[in-house]
Order: structure tokens, then C-alpha cells, then sequence
């Protein structure tokens, strides 16, 4: 196969889903191709001059999140048939939001050639479903290495590999998502504290909130448009947050 440029665009809470798009970087580089990473939250100005695209997110009640569905409806206008890839990052085996946004890729003109969901360590638990062991997320992390390896491969030697949702996974995954958004604005305000004494004003959490939902008034404060994504809490570079008044273990991939 000939020199091919891509770009993985993606949109990461904790890591999780920033992690797989660099194992695609990584694979993909090694066969002599080249990737660019586009996180979703950050980029603004996008140029489409990519021979093919990377799509991935995490999944917020089995959909992808608002903030990434909207960058890409906004950034990815015509496919004109270019072949792309679309994976999804979650704690359990599947969710739908990866099928829902191939299928608006094949109605824009794309070639959507792989489909797939990672399943990868449970980045939740302060609000469910429980921490994973150390082992569990090393056993995770390698299986999506092979997964990527296989989904690459899959796609340079023109080979289809696609997963699918059933059409009453997608529906109730619609009528899901805006009721987790709902529960989700107030959360970080209703939730989440922060430590004066440990808070050093990086305003990383300021910068880095994909929403714009913290801002700075003497202290850190939260305003109502939440998707509790937690990448204040887990980003925080002296674990100033705290949880329901306690402090917490932060997550690492």
C-alpha cells in the first residue's frame, strides 16, 4: 500500500480514549504511514487534507459525547469516499455511539471500513460500577494494543471489520443520553469541592474543561453546564478536588 497521511480525531475524559488514539499513531507509523492526533476538545482550525480518518470517543451513556459529535458535524464536511475508522472507548464490551456516528460518516460519502469498541479500565468509580484491580487494567490495556494492531491491519489490507448495534440499542441509546445530560450539569457543582490548601491556581482545570464549566473567582468554582467526564478531577496535578467532601485515588491509565 502507498504512503498514506491520516488523522485520529478523538475526545478523552481521563486518558482512556487519548491512549488508544496514540496506539493507532504508533501502529500506523510503524507500517510507515503517518497520523496526526487532533483531541477534539482543543483544536479549533481544522484542514481536511487527510487521505483518511481515525474517529474515536469515550462513551457517555452509550453515546459519544455532545462535544465530540458536534466538533466533527462541524470540522468533517464531505467524505468523498475516503475510508475512515471508528472505535469506541467504555468499561463494559459495546455501546452504540461508535455505529450511530458511522452511519452520519457513510451519509457524508465515507468508506467506513472498521467499527469497534475497546473495552478499557473503569475510569467511573467514584460514581459506579467499581475500581479495577491493577492486573484487570493491565489485561485491558494490552488487549486494546492487539485490537488496534488488528483493526490496522484490517484497514491497510482493505478488509471490513465491522461491529454493529442493533437499531433498539441506538434508539434507547437517544432517549439515554439526554437524561445523563441532564443529571450531568449540576453534577461538578452539586459533587465536587476543592481544597484550598492543596490548590496551587494552575487553572489547568479552567483551560482543559471541555465544556468551559469551571472558572475562577478567588477560588475554583462550576458552573451548570457539566458532562461529568471528570478530567478536573483525574487531571489535577496535586489532587486538589475532593468528592462528596473526601478526597480520592485519581485515575491513571
Amino acid at each position: 500500500m502507498s504512503f498514506l497521511k491520516g488523522a485520529a480525531i478523538y475526545f478523552s475524559g481521563t486518558g482512556n480514549t487519548e491512549y488508544v488514539a496514540k496506539l493507532f499513531a504508533k501502529e500506523f507509523s510503524d507500517k510507515g504511514h503517518e497520523i496526526t492526533l487532533i483531541d477534539a476538545s482543543k483544536k479549533t482550525n481544522f484542514n481536511d487534507d487527510y487521505s483518511f480518518l481515525i474517529f474515536g470517543s469515550v462513551i457517555h451513556a452509550e453515546m459519544f459525547p455532545n462535544v465530540f459529535m458536534d466538533w466533527v458535524r462541524k470540522n468533517i464536511k464531505q467524505g468523498n469516499n475516503r475510508k475512515c475508522i471508528v472505535f469506541s472507548t467504555q468499561a463494559a464490551n459495546k455501546a452504540a455511539g461508535a455505529n450511530i456516528l458511522a452511519d452520519e460518516l457513510k451519509e457524508k460519502g465515507f468508506d467506513v471500513r472498521v467499527v469497534e469498541y475497546i473495552t478499557m479500565p473503569n475510569n467511573y468509580y467514584l460514581v459506579g460500577f467499581g475500581k479495577d484491580s491493577q492486573e484487570r487494567k493491565d489485561t485491558l490495556k494490552e488487549q486494546a494494543k492487539k485490537k488496534v494492531k488488528d483493526m490496522v491491519d484490517a484497514f491497510i489490507n482493505d478488509k471490513k471489520s465491522i461491529k454493529t448495534s442493533s437499531k433498539i440499542r441506538k434508539t434507547f441509546a437517544n432517549i439515554e443520553y439526554p437524561l445523563f445530560l441532564k443529571y450531568s450539569k449540576p453534577w461538578a457543582r452539586k459533587k465536587i469541592s476543592v481544597d484550598t490548601s492543596l490548590c496551587v491556581k494552575c487553572m489547568k482545570c479552567v483551560k482543559n474543561c471541555p465544556t468551559k464549566n469551571i472558572y475562577f473567582e478567588e477560588e475554583i468554582k462550576f458552573k451548570n453546564n457539566c458532562i461529568s467526564c471528570q478530567r478536573c478531577l483525574h487531571l489535577c496535578p496535586v489532587n486538589a478536588f475532593k468528592y462528596k467532601g473526601r478526597h480520592f485515588e485519581q485515575y491513571r491509565i
